[in-house]
């Protein structure tokens, strides 16, 4: 469909009414397939149908979740450490800023410098690195404050004497294939995996320290949205990053399944209509018997997890020493679910001309279809 040759010339609503969604028990009470944040609705014997030169409308109204996901999760805490020492002549490993909430970017910046320092440490000839300088200090977003990575971490031995590291070459790689954590670090993302030497931050080595600083200001999240999508066919488009991180798209336009997309608040992720006309979807077709409704991010990926754990069912919570989920039931019996109120309205944009003439008459019977015989002088020979 040309998106200058419009299908709707006049609309006029027909008919109207709204549908509230809960997907709370949704696998309980109703499909089992359905989870709190990915549900089948099936409307059995109240089948939405449009007439001819009608089409089915769906507004988004109203939309509520609690935020039970975290700013900082797997999808932008992972970056990889890179470098060459004394003990080790070559090291790589993934290390992760902490999974959870923050208040103020210096949490995230003291988490980072932590984990790296405690990660250096297993590979150089320090038996510990001590956070000697962690910036930004600032406890506010809006402090006066360039909001830039800059930490110093400091070797100590075993005695807590300040020591040679033995660390002679470093980079922070924070790729594009782990996710977005050059947002959060305010770093530069690595789009070529092959590239040894690249580093995303800016690392200064000296004999007893390391620094490390960041280019750009600091985030405390990478999302701030969340994405409602529908998989009914309808006649929106979106950017084809916004269905997958990987790229598998050769295109920037593509056909749609986002019916909106509402913002994260720190309690509740929650979205009210003004005027029932800012997120809608066409439905390119007459009869709607079932509904699929599912949360993602802005890269199509369930909340909180990366592309390829589509079948892992939590987004936050509790942790081994391994980082995978204690219980992975937080969209079916845990508390990962929403509300929506969503209105449905039958359009009808055009009046198809229809033929009005007296409709076919049914044939006779056979035996009045058949004209009498007629004998001339009862049957006896004219000539």
């Amino acid at each position: 469909m040309s998106l200058q040759r419009s299908r709707f010339h006049g609309q006029e609503i027909v008919n109207s009414f709204n549908i509230f969604v809960d997907s709370e028990k949704s696998s309980v009470v109703g499909d089992q397939q359905s989870e709190g944040d990915d549900l089948h609705v099936h409307f059995e014997g109240n089948t939405i149908e449009a007439g001819d030169g009608e089409n089915i409308r769906l507004s988004l109204l109203n939309f509520t979740m609690f935020n039970n996901t975290y700013m900082v999760n797997i999808n932008n805490s992972r970056f990889n450490v890179r470098g060459v020492s004394g003990t080790d002549p070559t090291f790589l490993n993934v290390v992760n800023i902490d999974r959870k909430n923050y208040k103020h970017i210096s949490d995230i910046a003291t988490s980072f410098a932590t984990n790296l320092g405690t990660y250096l440490a297993t590979k150089s000839a320090a038996a510990s690195f001590e956070n000697t300088i962690v910036l930004p200090s600032t406890t506010s977003m809006s402090s006066t404050d360039d909001r830039l990575l800059d930490i110093t971490l400091t070797a100590k031995n075993i005695g807590g004497t300040t020591t040679a590291h033995g660390i002679t070459d470093l980079q922070i790689q924070c790729l594009e294939a782990e996710g977005e954590s050059s947002v959060i670090l305010g770093g530069n993302r690595q789009d070529n995996s092959a590239d040894t030497t690249f580093s995303s931050l800016k690392i200064t080595i000296a004999t007893n320290t390391i620094r490390v600083q960041g280019y750009y200001p600091m985030q405390r999240l990478s999302d701030p949205y969340v994405y409602l999508r529908c998989n009914n066919a309808q006649n929106g488009l979106e950017m084809s990053v916004l269905s997958s991180d990987r790229g598998r798209y050769n295109s920037d336009i593509m056909n749609s399944d986002i019916f909106a997309k509402v913002f994260k608040d720190v309690e509740y992720i929650t979205y009210e209509s003004s005027t029932g006309e800012e997120y809608f979807m066409n439905l390119q077709q007459r009869k709607l018997a079932n509904l699929r409704l599912f949360l993602t991010d802005s890269k199509g990926r369930k909340l909180g997890r990366t592309s390829e754990q589509r079948d892992l069912k939590t987004a936050a919570g509790l942790t081994d020493s391994n980082l995978d989920f204690e219980s992975n039931a937080q969209n079916t019996t845990g508390n990962l679910n929403f509300t929506a109120v969503i209105r449905v309205d039958i359009i009808r944009n055009r009046s198809p001309a229809k033929l009005e003439s007296e409709g076919i008459k049914p044939p006779l019977p056979a035996r009045k279809t058949q004209a009498p015989y007629i004998w001339q002088d009862y049957g006896k020979p004219k000539f």
